[in-house]
C-alpha cells in the first residue's frame, strides 16, 4: 500500500517532492486539472507541471471545467494545451496531478476522468477537504501552489527556462497580490531571485494579470466601487455585482474587486458577491489579519485561507448578504472588534 505523503504530517520537504518525482517517472498518459473558474496561480501551476511531463516526454492532457480559456493568460506557456470539459468526454488516463484544489468536488466535471486514488497526485496550498489522491505535496503557509510546484520542479533536473520560470513567477505574483499580501514569505522572494535569471519581464507579467482590463471591464469594476456598502460600524465593506452586470464581462476582468473590498481604511472583512448565473452567487472573503474568513466560509460551504476564502451558494441575493452580515458579526463580536 502507498503511503501518503504531505507537509501536514512533518514529511520534510525534499522526501515529499522526490516521492513524488519518482511516481511521475513511473507512469505515462496523464490526466492535468485544477479547480472550478481557474485563476492565475491555477493556470501557471498548471501549465508549470505540464512542461514538466512535456521536458520527461510523458503524454498528457490538460482539461479544465471552464468552457473558455481565460485569454488573459494566452501569454503564458501551453495555454493553447488547455481543454475545456465537453460532456460525455471519456479517456482512459493512467495517473493525474490535480493542482491548487482542497477537494475533488471543486475540480468539477473533470474528476469523473481521474484515475483511481493510487494513480493521483495532488499539490495545493489550501486546507484539504477531503482525500482523494495519494501522493500529496500541501502546504497552507505556502503563497501559492507554484511556489510548491516550483520546489518540485526544481529538485527534477530539467533546465529551466525563460517559458518555465515566467510561469511560476506568474503563479506567485498572481497570488501574492504583487508580493503585497500576507501570504508573502521570504521564500517567494528567494524563488523570483532565482527565476529572474532566466529574463522574465516582471512588468510585463504584471501587465498582463493585473492591467490588460477591457473597457467594460474596468467600468465594472467602477460599478461595483460605486455601489459598494459599509456594515458594521465601518467594519464590514460588501460589494455585489449581479447578474446582468457579471454576465457582459469575463470573470477575471473584475476579480480585482474582492481585494478592493478590504482596501478601505478601518475595514476589517471585506465581502465580494457575484452572481455569474441567475440564483447562484459567488462569494470572495478578504481580511485585513484579525478575523478568519475561512471560519466564515465554512459556514455556507465553502473554505481557503485565515485571510482569504470563498464559497458558492445558492438563492436570493439579499437574503444571503444578510446571513453574511450576520455571521461577520459573530466573530467580530468575539473578538472585540464590534
Amino acid at each position: 500500500m502507498t503511503e501518503r505523503y504531505s507537509l501536514q504530517n512533518s514529511e520534510s520537504l525534499d522526501r515529499v517532492c522526490r516521492n513524488i518525482l519518482q511516481f511521475v517517472r513511473s507512469q505515462d498518459n496523464f490526466l492535468i486539472t485544477t479547480h472550478l473558474s481557474a485563476d492565475g496561480d491555477a493556470y501557471a501551476s498548471t501549465l508549470a507541471m505540464a512542461y514538466l511531463l512535456e521536458a520527461w516526454q510523458k503524454r498528457y492532457r490538460i482539461i479544465f471545467q471552464d468552457q473558455e480559456k481565460e485569454w488573459r493568460y494566452q501569454f503564458m506557456w501551453g495555454w493553447d494545451k488547455i481543454e475545456g470539459y465537453q460532456e460525455g468526454m471519456q479517456a482512459n488516463f493512467q495517473a493525474a496531478i490535480v493542482l491548487d484544489v482542497p477537494s475533488r468536488a471543486r475540480i468539477g466535471e473533470p474528476a469523473r476522468l481521474l484515475p483511481a486514488p493510487l494513480y493521483c497526485v495532488k499539490i495545493d496550498h489550501h486546507p484539504s477537504e477531503d482525500e482523494f489522491t495519494t501522493y500529496n505535496l500541501v502546504n497552507t503557509q505556502a503563497s501559492s501552489t507554484s511556489q510548491l510546484v516550483y520546489e518540485v520542479i526544481v529538485r527534477s533536473g530539467i533546465a529551466f527556462s525563460n517559458e518555465l520560470a515566467t510561469l511560476m513567477f506568474s503563479g506567485i505574483m498572481y497570488d501574492t497580490g504583487r508580493f503585497s499580501f500576507s501570504n508573502t514569505s521570504k521564500r517567494d522572494f528567494e524563488i523570483a531571485a532565482h527565476l529572474a535569471q532566466y529574463g522574465i519581464q516582471p512588468y510585463e507579467i504584471a501587465n498582463q494579470l493585473f492591467f490588460s482590463n477591457s473597457f467594460s471591464g474596468m467600468k465594472t469594476i467602477g460599478y461595483g466601487l460605486a455601489h459598494m456598502e459599509s456594515h458594521l460600524n465601518g467594519k464590514l465593506c460588501v460589494i455585489y455585482l449581479p447578474h446582468k452586470v457579471v454576465a457582459a464581462n469575463s470573470a477575471s476582468e473584475v476579480e480585482e474587486l474582492a481585494n478592493y473590498s478590504v482596501a478601505i481604511h478601518g475595514v476589517e472583512v471585506g465581502i465580494y458577491m457575484r452572481e455569474p448565473e441567475p440564483g447562484l452567487l459567488k462569494i470572495s472573503f478578504r481580511s485585513k489579519g484579525r478575523v478568519n474568513v475561512n471560519r466564515v466560509a465554512k459556514v455556507f460551504g465553502g473554505g481557503g485561507h485565515d485571510h482569504a476564502a470563498g464559497c458558492r451558494v445558492r438563492g436570493e441575493a439579499a437574503q444571503i448578504r444578510r446571513q453574511i452580515i450576520q455571521e461577520v458579526q459573530k466573530q467580530l463580536e468575539e473578538l472585540g472588534l464590534l
